[in-house]
């Protein structure tokens, strides 16, 4: 089992359609699949002055358990091994960097389907990914 595949996942139904794709190349290639989630930092000076550090990060933690729920009730149900994980700040960077801290194979990720006008003004984390990662990604568009 030397492949690793890394899945981004948000809770939406487009990253539940791009784990069905990963659990697919995990299993032709027998691979273990690790599933990431990135949190917003939330460190912000006016959030620090009302909001101690301890409740960010519960608030943090129970943010990122709700979006993985989907996800991991999906892998449960399959039997499929995985390791979940937390990162905290920009979701490229975070991903890109977790993609080379575990020297994954492959990483892939669901696009909200926003189109090219929405996608440029509001940025995209799938494009970013795509243009930042150093391994093959895999973008899974939303099923219509």
């Amino acid at each position: 089992m030397s492949e690793k595949i890394l899945v981004a996942v948000d809770g939406s139904i487009n990253s539940v359609e791009a784990l069905k794709e990963a659990e697919h190349l995990a299993v032709a290639f027998q691979s273990k699949l690790f599933l990431v989630n990135v949190q917003p930092s939330f460190n912000m000076i006016h959030t620090k002055l009302f909001i101690s550090e301890k409740l960010i990060k519960e608030y943090q933690q129970e943010l990122f358990e709700n979006a993985t729920k989907p996800a991991v009730d999906y892998l449960k149900s399959k039997n499929i091994d995985y390791e979940l994980l937390m990162r905290i700040g920009d979701p490229v960077q975070q991903i890109c960097k977790l993609a080379k801290e575990l020297a994954v194979t492959h990483i892939v990720i669901g696009t909200r389907g926003m189109g090219p006008v929405k996608g440029v003004v509001l940025g995209s984390v799938s494009n970013g990914i795509l243009h930042e990662a150093k391994v093959p990604v895999l973008i899974v568009p939303p099923q219509k």
